[in-house]
């Protein structure tokens, strides 16, 4: 077996800062750790999306517990939606990753992935395996368990009732409960047992409560022979928060789907069925299992040292402890089990750094560079404390870099500079998932060590020996780049590997109407001191594009520069075009996408640089549009693209006075879900529908309206949705003037649409609404609520639960025809 990627796989587990900003322990975390390190137990908590995950159980495990404690999200959370920004897809996944590792930071907990992709809601786990390509999903949970080698499992979901709740979440318990069996069986998943050993946890739990049961009452009711009940909200001086605090802060991460949280005191429960595994002893998940330095062969030597660091831990001289602790460490490195020897050997080296307050840190000049570029990097390192540090080597991949041997004394800073070449061999730093084209439900992953990773290793990592009284020490640093903020203050940000420019379309789609003639613009962007070269399009012979290229000159990093082309379609269809830029030695045609905000830092995905033409035979109205800003869509653009005029407001902008100047008001998708301001607006929207105006309402959740009355008409939210997105649609009134007018709309205009039809159908509608379509998924009642239309007054009303926030960025040409008509209705 393979051992050297096990052992690197967990250095990395247990160097993740999660953040660019280096971690500086104080003394009361430096004792949780070391308490931490002596507890030999691992705890894997299994569901399928980032907000799945039970922050209050995590906390109690890994801080109360001490135990390593691992969730493990199925998915990323690409397919729901984004109130905080208009990042959907595979970018909204990018920006839930890293909530989850900020969630991680916060409740002391780890995190890891499966391959699959969250593609919406899913009704059913049959649905769900089939699209995710269950046995590949299952071979990730699989090398889940054998790579941090839990001894309980916990689901957050239930197994044993399909159909009760998401398709994804009784997939995630379906998914554990079978490889809770076959993660410990050497003829199963072979592959993975060049790089990992088989596991067999000792038990597994559902995370149950009266959710799930209904009611208080029915769970009360509940037998409750295989439960352990577990009183979680601990105070923890050394913090000064209570386990729900902390759980709080941690799910208060998920910002892009406005979790913000507030913590609770007092006493609270939680409990966890056993489901498979060893019979339980008692009220504790782990008995039986031996937790101690001991369950390692020789480790009782091990423990015999470190269970007196923990005793005789000086809070305000860390460094005392300095002597066992590296003898310790010497001892641990000796460890046969190179899983418990590379996961203490992590653990301990962290200890020992934070102790000695020694601070080592790799700095670029710049952000970013190219493949083969030299770097000025500065090399920082201090030691805050008495010991005796001398550092003797630095050195990358091996080969060593040109710095002094050099004697540490105390909180004396020295620094070294010197210049590094990037290989051109490097790769761009680019979220490891997203660099081959996904297959059906499941992202598509090279390189196969890397699957459960949460995001790719650093780049560029430089190894530090050093000796400590006498005994050698190495840790491994990632280079960074950093920068003081006038606000902010000092900012870190990943180093990263870009191309020498980056290629972006304005839109992700363009909708030509009628072989109208568009421009389209290529905007190129300098990651590189002269940029010179030649841009084109390529793009089929049925259409036309002028000119054939640009020459393109950027004389400097960070200039940027627009090129238009004019493009005619030639016939009716539908293609995919791409820029290349043509350098003296190389082609590029990558787009580099910036995504930032406060609470995750900076992230950069480099993809091919493409965009989606669409040609429609189409005939729009000369209606004047007010869009009001929901949660995150480009629905607003997409129209304007198409060729509406449409002007963008905030509800707390919206005045009857402004509303004069328009003929359709279309409220963004849950806009009455998140703008407090609408309960009182409501009165004169109204009054702009009974004046004569269109009000075109997108779907909401039937949870957390601002206001009852969404309609001038008696209706009501349900939860009501289809997700297959071929499910057969009906027409209910096939004369009615949304489907004929300005065009005509048939059943082909429902093809290609993608991820789902619709959600959050109403299903009690007053007889003055008319439903337009019926649809349903498999072995299901229609539901006809996806498009309600009431006249009102002079004016029309339309509620509608169809999905065109995701239809129209996805260049659906049905949906087009089908919202032009909304539009348009008269």
């Amino acid at each position: 077996m393979t051992k050297t990627l096990l052992c690197s796989i967990f250095l990395f587990l247990n160097a993740l800062c999660y953040s660019q900003t280096p971690q500086k322990l104080a003394s009361s975390e430096i004792y949780q750790h070391i308490k931490s390190l002596n507890f030999l137990g691992n705890v894997l908590y299994i569901a399928a999306h980032p907000d799945d995950e039970n922050t209050s159980l995590i906390t109690y495990f890994s801080k109360q517990r001490y135990a390593k404690t691992t969730y493990l999200s199925l998915t990323r959370g690409d397919g729901g939606q984004n109130l905080i920004g208009s990042e959907l897809g595979e970018k909204l996944g990018m920006i839930r990753t890293q909530e989850l590792l900020k969630a991680r930071t916060t409740d002391g907990g780890q995190q890891w992935f499966t391959r699959a992709i969250d593609f919406g809601y899913s009704k059913t786990p049959e649905e769900t395996l089939d699209i995710w390509d269950k046995e590949k999903i299952l071979s990730d949970v699989v090398w889940a368990i054998r790579t941090h080698r839990p001894d309980i499992i916990i689901n957050r979901f239930n197994h044993r009732t399909s159909g009760a709740t998401h398709g994804h979440h009784t997939s995630s318990a379906i998914l554990s409960t079978e490889a809770f069996d076959l993660a410990g069986q050497d003829d199963k998943f072979t592959s993975q047992l060049e790089l990992v050993e088989a596991w067999s946890p000792k038990r597994a739990f559902f995370n149950t409560s009266w959710w799930f049961y209904g009611s208080q009452e029915a769970f009360d009711k509940a037998d409750k022979t295989n439960f352990i009940e577990l009183e979680i909200n601990t105070f923890y001086p050394l913090e000064g928060l209570s386990n729900n605090e902390i759980s709080a802060l941690s799910r208060s991460q998920h910002k892009s789907q406005g979790f913000g949280n507030t913590g609770s005191r007092g006493d609270k429960t939680e409990y966890i069925e056993l489901i498979k595994g060893e019979k339980l002893g008692g009220n504790d998940p782990f008995h039986g299992i031996d937790t101690s330095w001991n369950r390692i062969p020789k480790g009782k030597a091990i423990g015999d040292i470190l269970y007196k660091v923990e005793e005789d831990f000086e809070f305000k001289q860390p460094w005392e402890v300095i002597p066992q602790l590296l003898e310790a460490e010497q001892l641990i490195h000796s460890i046969k089990d190179e899983f418990w020897r590379a996961q203490k050997s992590k653990q301990i080296q962290s200890i020992i750094q934070a102790c000695l307050g020694l601070f080592v840190e790799v700095q670029s000049e710049m952000a970013y560079a190219n493949p083969g570029d030299d770097i000025q990097i500065e090399m920082e390192i201090i030691n805050r404390s008495p010991v005796d540090i001398q550092l003797k080597s630095v050195s990358y991949r091996g080969e060593p870099i040109d710095v002094e041997q050099t004697v540490l004394d105390n909180n004396n800073n020295i620094r070294f500079s010197t210049v590094f070449n990037l290989g051109s061999e490097e790769n761009y730093t680019t979220p490891y998932w997203l660099k081959e084209k996904a297959e059906l439900g499941i992202y598509k992953v090279e390189d196969k060590s890397l699957i459960g990773l949460p995001e790719s290793p650093k780049p560029i990592q430089f190894t530090f020996n050093f000796d400590i009284e006498g005994k050698s020490f190495t840790l491994k640093k990632p280079l960074i780049y950093k920068y003081n903020d006038p606000v902010k203050g000092e900012v870190y940000e990943n180093f990263e590997i870009l191309p020498e420019a980056s290629l972006d379309f304005d839109k992700s789609v363009y909708v030509f109407k009628n072989s109208e003639t568009k421009s389209v613009q290529v905007n190129v962007k300098a990651f590189k001191e002269s940029v010179v070269g030649q841009l084109k399009l390529n793009l089929p012979k049925d259409w036309k594009v002028s000119p054939n290229y640009h020459e393109v000159t950027l004389n400097s990093k960070g200039e940027s520069k627009s090129f238009s082309f004019e493009i005619t379609p030639l016939s009716t269809s539908e293609t995919m075009i791409s820029p290349e830029l043509k350098l003296s030695k190389t082609t590029l045609n990558k787009s580099v996408t910036t995504i930032e905000y406060d609470h995750i830092g900076t992230h950069n995905l480099i993809e091919e640089a493409t965009a989606k033409l669409v040609n429609l035979d189409i005939k729009l109205s000369q209606k004047r549009i007010a869009y009001i800003s929901g949660a995150g869509s480009s629905v607003a653009s997409n129209l304007k693209d198409l060729g509406f005029y449409v002007e963008e407001f905030s509800p707390n902008d919206l005045t009857q006075q402004k509303l004069r100047e328009f003929d359709v008001v279309i409220m963004g998708i849950r806009a009455y879900n998140i703008h407090e301001s609408l309960a009182y607006k409501q009165s004169f929207l109204f009054e702009f529908v009974q004046n004569g105006g269109t009000m075109i309402v997108q779907y909401n959740t039937n949870r957390g309206l601002k206001t009852d009355k969404i309609a001038p008409f008696p209706m009501q939210m349900s939860r009501d949705r289809v997700t297959e997105e071929k499910a057969e649609v009906r027409f209910l009134k096939p004369n009615h003037r949304v489907l004929n007018t300005p065009n005509k709309i048939y059943k082909s205009d429902f093809e290609g649409w993608v991820q789902e039809r619709g959600l959050y159908f109403p299903d009690q509608w007053s007889e003055k609404l008319t439903p337009i379509l019926s649809m349903n998924d498999k072995n299901e009642t229609p539901k006809n609520g996806s498009i309600l239309v009431g006249k009102y007054a002079k004016g029309h009303y339309i509620y509608t639960g169809l999905s065109f926030f995701r239809e129209l960025p996805a260049g659906v040409p049905g949906a087009y025809k089908l919202i032009s008509n909304l539009i348009s209705i008269e």
